[in-house]
């Protein structure tokens, strides 16, 4: 058995609209790319991936058991995990007449799943929704992973490494920080929005659960190219 410490993950966080899928399109050979699908809807674009429509939860930790024995898939994307676990809420926990069971094992649920990424040998992009929500201790506002139970009081995020935010920013703010991996083209001049990751932490970001490995991102690299390559290409550098 594998030892549980894949450094090949990454966790993209960011509200509807604002480029997650998207996010994919440059990755290269992506016949050799799994697409599990659990907001079973089409991709906004055209793709080879290998898709998997996710209609029951317990799919995912099945496919990914079938990816890691895969020698022809290099990589695997969730699509979202979110989704992913309002599918098991609604499915096992609504539906459950011992209720504190049903959540005791949708936390498992949780678990397993992190565990076979993080056991695994492959590329993982987990793509998630985000939400701002009010910490009423400190009366700041937390962009977060929506997930409840235990897992939400937690927070999924303390599970990942490598944190980014997908957003949706000015022209004029992406040229204040354009750097080998922030581009601007044409068409994004033209529409006056450039579609981003955020990579770092600012003083107007500080409730938002970005992350990163120190050295990582370079310190003008605060915003990159909202493209999944750029990212692995880091980091596979990173820790070659």
């Amino acid at each position: 058995m594998n030892s549980v410490g894949n450094k090949h993950i990454v966790l993209i966080m960011g509200k509807p609209n604002c480029g997650k899928s998207t996010s994919l399109m440059n990755l290269a050979n992506q016949e050799r790319i799994a697409y599990l699908n659990t907001d079973c809807k089409q991709i906004s674009f055209k793709s080879n991936m290998i898709e998997r429509y996710i209609t029951n939860p317990n799919d995912v930790l099945s496919g990914i058991s079938d990816i890691e024995q895969h020698p022809d898939i290099d990589m695997a994307v969730l699509d979202t995990l979110s989704f992913l676990m309002d599918q098991y809420e609604q499915q096992y926990v609504l539906t459950s007449t011992n209720t504190q069971k049903a959540w005791q094992d949708y936390a498992k649920f949780y678990k397993s799943f992190i565990h076979a990424i993080k056991s695994g040998t492959k590329d993982y992009v987990i793509l998630a929704h985000s939400k701002d929500v009010l910490n009423e201790a400190e009366m700041t506002l937390e962009t977060k992973i929506p997930i409840k139970g235990s897992v939400g009081h937690t927070g999924a995020e303390a599970d990942f490494s490598t944190i980014l935010s997908a957003k949706k920013i000015s022209i004029k703010e992406a040229e204040k920080s354009l750097n080998d991996l922030l581009t601007i083209s044409d068409d994004e001049r033209e529409d006056g929005v450039k579609y981003v990751f955020q990579t770092r932490i600012d003083k107007d970001s500080i409730g938002e659960k970005i992350r990163s490995q120190i050295g990582l991102w370079n310190r003008n690299e605060k915003y990159i190219n909202n493209d999944i390559s750029l990212v692995f290409k880091r980091l596979h550098e990173y820790y070659a």
